[in-house]
């Protein structure tokens, strides 16, 4: 840290750790030496090895270097400076933006609250996926935008699914015995006759910082470009409805009326986004058999997870 903030004269009193994530984040505070314009706080984020750090950096520069000339109903932190340290460490410089992750006041939102944001979500997906009709594919040359290669993904994560589950014992058996022949084929999940969108693909409570005050909640900013890459609508929902939304029927049915889902996606919506959540390279969180804990069939799960 200190040799970043040598290499960008960043005069500071105070450095401390951001929030916990997959690479290592750290809030500048600083020195005001009589200035009669002070410097405002900056965020370094460090990538290194793990991870695949490099990708993510490079990801994230061009997101940042796109979003940063179009404008989305919640802006990302601009990207002050960048470098490397040593041979495979790499680091970007953002903005500072005042105020706590939404999850960390979760509780003291009321439902009117999460209500709005599920709009104003709904909402910032649509633009943002927008986009994908308006950037050229050499703007965010870091992501894949292939078809093909998006299909290939979802193949093989198809072939490895049972496997996976098997491997982390997060379903019980009687699920796990359904999910082969429950998981749609991917040509199912993937709209051919409209391009891929660009997507965030890691919209969780993490992500979305804002302030809560008497007035309610204020988003500020979305957070974390590193995983963002071409996908579809159905691959955005994983992380919002699993971690942001904590599997809320209505929050999603808010969302999904705002973001306008196309008719691609509403035939048979609740088995897709359930096929793409169980495709996905996580676990299924232990707290949704908690929400539906009399469900034994996988498309009744479906149904209460999804039916918006």
């Amino acid at each position: 840290m200190r040799q970043v903030c040598h290499s960008h004269s960043f005069e500071y009193v105070k450095v401390y750790p951001g929030e916990l994530g997959t690479f290592p984040t750290f809030i500048v505070e600083p020195s005001f030496n009589r200035d009669p314009t002070p410097p405002k706080r900056v965020v370094v984020k460090f990538f290194g090895p793990l991870f695949k750090g490099y990708d993510a950096f490079h990801i994230e520069v061009e997101m940042g270097d796109m979003l940063w000339h179009h404008s989305l109903p919640i802006p990302s932190p601009k990207i002050l400076a960048r470098g490397q340290l040593q041979e495979d460490w790499w680091y970007l410089v953002f903005e500072f933006v005042p105020g706590v992750s939404i999850g960390r006041v979760r509780d003291e939102l009321s439902r009117q609250e999460w209500s709005a944001i599920a709009r104003q979500m709904g909402e910032y997906m649509r633009c943002l996926h927008a986009l994908s009709a308006s950037i050229r594919v050499e703007e965010i040359s870091a992501l894949n935008l292939s078809v093909e290669e998006y299909v290939r993904h979802l193949q093989l994560q198809r072939e490895r699914c049972l496997v996976n589950h098997q491997t982390w014992k997060d379903l019980p058996s009687h699920l796990l015995e359904q999910l082969e022949s429950f998981i749609l084929p991917v040509e199912q999940l993937v709209d051919f006759t409209t391009p891929l969108h660009l997507i965030h693909a890691d919209l969780t409570a993490d992500h979305l910082i804002g302030n809560l005050d008497e007035g309610g909640w204020h988003s500020r900013a979305i957070i974390d470009w590193g995983d963002a890459k071409a996908g579809n609508i159905l691959q955005e929902l994983v992380p919002l409805t699993l971690d942001l939304f904590r599997v809320d029927e209505r929050l999603g049915r808010e969302c999904l009326l705002a973001y306008d889902l196309p008719e691609f996606y509403r035939q048979g919506f609740p088995r897709k986004a359930l096929s793409m959540v169980l495709l996905d390279q996580y676990p299924v969180p232990e707290f949704i058999f908690s929400i539906h804990p009399d469900t034994h069939r996988l498309d009744k799960l479906a149904e209460g997870m999804f039916t918006v």
